[in-house]
Formats: structure tokens, C-alpha cells, sequence
């Protein structure tokens, strides 16, 4: 178990290198976007990222979760060169034939979709940088079945410098507005999926299967729903405040969510990206219930760390980063940061059904969880705007959460330890009731108030040392992480238990 949480661990931490670089870049952004997009302009560039996930959700027909399974499923090189061939073949095929679909309907499509006239040309420029990433993020795919977190990382980064070059140049000083972002965005997909389709045919050749690519599809196509699902759940709640509120209040909420969603994208993605592959390794052991167990308490508690974090100081990072204009994003932060907890929960609960194949079953939940969203979307977001859509996210993610954790336990049980958790979640709770109480009894941003909430903070960790979460197998494994990142960084491969 010890060398699993290992390996787990440092292909983790590498990821989240890559994610913070990620999120610091976003950071930085920041005060551009707010001081030289308007919250209209910042809310046109989310509602087109918006639709550009949904696309690829749609278009990818689950084969970015495929080809985890379908690689790891045979030893034999020349199966492996057809499943990563045949992935890259059909999504860069079935993505220009859906971004067609929209480019040839670009002025109908726009109206829908921002509920204003004269932005078609946005979204045909958005479209094609969508096409062309279609084959980096295949190749990433790659990277990341083959656990070479290490090249995964530095392709990242180099893109991120790229982007951020050229958004500040295009936006700060040419003042190209929505314009700039989306050139910078083509110019990086462009430049990222030549290098990496390089790297990926010389390592692998190219040959394609169509049983395999059946076979694929079979195991991927339910991940559309779930895709569809997950959406709704994560960003569909911008699509009716517009309807309600308008573009500018989308720009604000937009902004606040940011925040709330960089919870998810430093400690749940690149979790699961490594996740993903280990999960199928760990399946191996003869111990592999207690091994998931375990590793859910370490996610559990840091994901919520993360949120604390977050939630607690929240007023101070968008007084720093934001103009005035953005100021009331503060209010939904906390909420959504919960919800992603309960989100990134929710996704480790579906080893179940993966292990089994049972993928349609995370098809219904994402359905179903979809469905009572939307209603949730109507009644709280007509009637409280922003909150309402916070509230609804939160509401919907702890269904989920549930009804995943029971319908993967009929599966493969797994011996969760619910005491030592509850402890966790009752611990940040009133951490973060201490750190509320301060916020209030004291000025805004006054040193008392900044005292007793960084001592809030500190003491979660200290209370879950003292509680004694962390065993002995946990402080110890942590020892090898920076050797074992060392490792993995001159091209080690993932260790077998």
C-alpha cells in the first residue's frame, strides 16, 4: 500500500505543479481582464469558453476517457499504437464536423447563445481554435496514460508562457478586446498541437483500428451524457443568469466562480489525472479496498484544506487582483469552493462502475443530477441571481455525491472509513465558523481580523495531526516525494505494486 500512496502522490504533485503554474498565469490575468474588458466583455469570453467545453464534451464522444481503459486493457504494443491512433483519428474528425455544423450557423448560434447581435465572428475564430486543440488535448491524453507527468507539465507551461505573452500584448497594449484573447487562444492551440502530434507519431507511429474504434466508442459514448451532465452542473447556471441578469452580471458571477472553480483545477484535476491510470494499478492489490480508502481520506482532507483557504480570504485576493467594478464576486466564492469539494468526492465514488464498466450507470446519475439542476437553475436563479446559481451548483453536487457513493458501493465496496471522515468535514466547519466570526466582529481588513483567520486556517491542519488522521504510513511515504518527482522527471515510468 505504501509504494502505491507513493507513486499516487508524486504524480499528483506534478500535476499540480502544472495546474498552479496554470492558475498563477490565470492570477495574473486578472487585473488585466478587469481593468481593460468590461464585466460585458469578461462575460462574452466566458460565455465562449462555455460553449467551446460543451462542444468538446459533445464532439470528443467520450474517447478521452476510452483510451485510459483501452490501453491499459492489453500488453501488446501494436493494440496500444492503435488505440492512441484511432483516439486522435476520430475526435479530430468527429470536432471539425460538429464545428462546421456551427461555423456555417454562426449568426443564428451567436444570438442564441449571448442573446445579442454582432459577435458571429467571435464565435467562428473560437470554433477553429477549438478544431485545432482537439488534437493537442489527444496527445495530452496520451501523455498522461503513459504517466509522463513530467513532459505533460513543461508542454503545459510552455503554452502558458506562449498565451500569457501574447494576452497581455494583444489586450493590454493593443486594447483588442475580446479580439485579442481569442487570437492568443488560436495562435497557442495552433502552435501546442503541432509540437505535440510530433512527439505522439514519433513515439507511437499511426494505425488505426475500426473494431477498436467501436469498441471505444461503445465504452466512451455514455461519458456524452455524463459530459452533458456534468456541464449543466458546472456552467449552465451562466447561460440562464444571462437570460435573467444580463452579459455584465455574468462577467461579475463569471469572475467569483473563477475563484470558487480554482479549488477544482489545483487539487481535483490533477488528482485525477493521475487518478485515472493509478486507479487501475491499485485494482491489482490484494489489498486494493483499504488502498482506496485511504487514498479518499488524504483527497478528502486536502480538498478541503483547499477550500478553507479559499473561502477565508477571499475579500483580500479580489481587493488585490480585481477593480471595484468586480468587488461583489466575494459572496459566491465560498459557496462554489464547497461545491466542488463535494464535486471532486463525487468523481473518486465512481471507481465502481469504471472498474466494472458500468459507465452507463455514471451516465444516469449525470442525467438525472442534470435534470434537477436545471429546475434548481429556474426557481434560484430567477429569485436570488448569482446566489441562486451558487446554491443551485451546491445543492446538486451533494445529490450527486450521494447517489454516486451508494451506486458504486453495490459495485465494488469499498470500506470507507465515514467516522474518520465526518471528523475531517467537522473540523473545517468550525475552522471556518472561527475565521466567519473574525471576518465580522472585526473592520475589514484590519490586522486582528487577518490574525484570528490565518490562525483559523492553521489550525486544521494542526487539529488533524493532533486527531490523529495522518497514520504512520502517510508521514512516512511523504518523505520520498522529492526523490520519486526526480525520478519521474528523467523519464521513469509509472511503478507497478
Amino acid at each position: 500500500m505504501l509504494r502505491t500512496l507513493r507513486d499516487s502522490f508524486k504524480h499528483t504533485s506534478i500535476y499540480t505543479v502544472g495546474s498552479i503554474a496554470t492558475k498563477a498565469v490565470g492570477l495574473i490575468m486578472i487585473p488585466i481582464y478587469t481593468h481593460f474588458l468590461s464585466p460585458r466583455e469578461y462575460g462574452i469570453l466566458d460565455m465562449l469558453d462555455l460553449t467551446i467545453i460543451l462542444l468538446g464534451m459533445v464532439a470528443g464522444m467520450g474517447m478521452g476517457s476510452a483510451i485510459f481503459r483501452f490501453y491499459y486493457a492489453t500488453e501488446s504494443p501494436e493494440e496500444r499504437r492503435d488505440v492512441v491512433g484511432s483516439a486522435l483519428l476520430f475526435s479530430t474528425l468527429i470536432a471539425g464536423v460538429f464545428g462546421l455544423a456551427i461555423v456555417l450557423g454562426a449568426d443564428r448560434a451567436s444570438e442564441l447563445i449571448f442573446r445579442a447581435p454582432g459577435l458571429s465572428s467571435y464565435l467562428r475564430i473560437a470554433i477553429l481554435s477549438f478544431w485545432i486543440g482537439t488534437v493537442a488535448e489527444t496527445c495530452r491524453n496520451y501523455l498522461r496514460v503513459r504517466q509522463r507527468s513530467a513532459i505533460f507539465v513543461v508542454a503545459a507551461l510552455i503554452q502558458l508562457v506562449v498565451g500569457l505573452g501574447l494576452n497581455i500584448y494583444l489586450i493590454a497594449f493593443r486594447h483588442m478586446g475580446v479580439l485579442g484573447f481569442l487570437i492568443s487562444s488560436l495562435v497557442t492551440n495552433l502552435l501546442s498541437s503541432v509540437a505535440l502530434l510530433i512527439h505522439t507519431v514519433a513515439d507511437t507511429g499511426f494505425s488505426v483500428s475500426l473494431p477498436k474504434t467501436r469498441a471505444m466508442l461503445a465504452y466512451g459514448a455514455p461519458f456524452v451524457l455524463t459530459g452533458i451532465g456534468s456541464f449543466i452542473l458546472n456552467f449552465a447556471d451562466r447561460y440562464f443568469l444571462n437570460v435573467y441578469a444580463g452579459l455584465s452580471q455574468v462577467g461579475i458571477y463569471a469572475l467569483g466562480y473563477k475563484f470558487g472553480f480554482m479549488l477544482n483545477m489545483l487539487t481535483v484535476a490533477p488528482f485525477l489525472q493521475m487518478w485515472e491510470a493509478q486507479m487501475f494499478v491499485v485494482e491489482k492489490e490484494p489489498n486494493s479496498g483499504a488502498v482506496y480508502a485511504r487514498i479518499f481520506e488524504y483527497f478528502a482532507a486536502i480538498l478541503l484544506l483547499a477550500v478553507l483557504g479559499v473561502s477565508i480570504f477571499i475579500k483580500d485576493i479580489l481587493r488585490v487582483l480585481a477593480s471595484p467594478e468586480y468587488a461583489s464576486a466575494y459572496r459566491i466564492v465560498p459557496i462554489v469552493a464547497l461545491a466542488y469539494v463535494l464535486n471532486g468526492w463525487a468523481q473518486y465514488f465512481r471507481l465502481g462502475m469504471i472498474l466494472t464498466r458500468r459507465t452507463r450507470i455514471i451516465a444516469t446519475i449525470m442525467t438525472g443530477t442534470g435534470i434537477l439542476t436545471l429546475i434548481l437553475y429556474v426557481v434560484l436563479i430567477k429569485s436570488h441571481g448569482a446566489i441562486g446559481a451558487a446554491l443551485a451548483t451546491l445543492i446538486s453536487f451533494a445529490f450527486m455525491m450521494v447517489w454516486t457513493y451508494i451506486a458504486s458501493q453495490r459495485l465494488v465496496p469499498v470500506p470507507y472509513d465515514l467516522r474518520r471522515i465526518g471528523m475531517v468535514i467537522a473540523l473545517a466547519g468550525l475552522c471556518y465558523a472561527v475565521a466567519w466570526t473574525a471576518d465580522r466582529v472585526f473592520q475589514p481588513f484590519t490586522a486582528q481580523g487577518y490574525v484570528l483567520r490565518l490562525l483559523a486556517l492553521l489550525a486544521y491542519p494542526i487539529a488533524l495531526i493532533y486527531t490523529g488522521f495522518f497514520a504512520a504510513e502517510g508521514i512516512h511515504g511523504l518523505r520520498g516525494l522529492p526523490a520519486g518527482i526526480r525520478r519521474i522527471a528523467r523519464g521513469g515510468e509509472l511503478a507497478e505494486p
